[in-house]
């Protein structure tokens, strides 16, 4: 099963963006992301089309089961 973090952010543009990170620890809770999430939009680490992040719109794990079938 492949799961991956996916931390959505607004942006000052009225548009959002997503940070997407593969293979998040067993258990990650809100404590674990809220905060980097947070300093990424302190530090004005995201920039898209010369759009800053401005806030915290969701984080969600996604849990994806793949079967191969040839």
């Amino acid at each position: 099963m492949a799961k991956t973090l996916n931390m959505k952010f607004a942006l000052e543009n009225g548009r959002s963006t997503t940070v997407s990170l593969v293979q998040p620890k067993d258990e990650i809770a809100r404590a674990d992301v809220e905060p980097v999430m947070q300093a990424i939009v302190d530090k004005q680490a995201i920039r898209v089309k010369e759009a800053n992040a401005t806030e915290i719109k969701s984080a969600v794990v996604r849990e994806v089961n793949e079967t191969k079938l040839i």
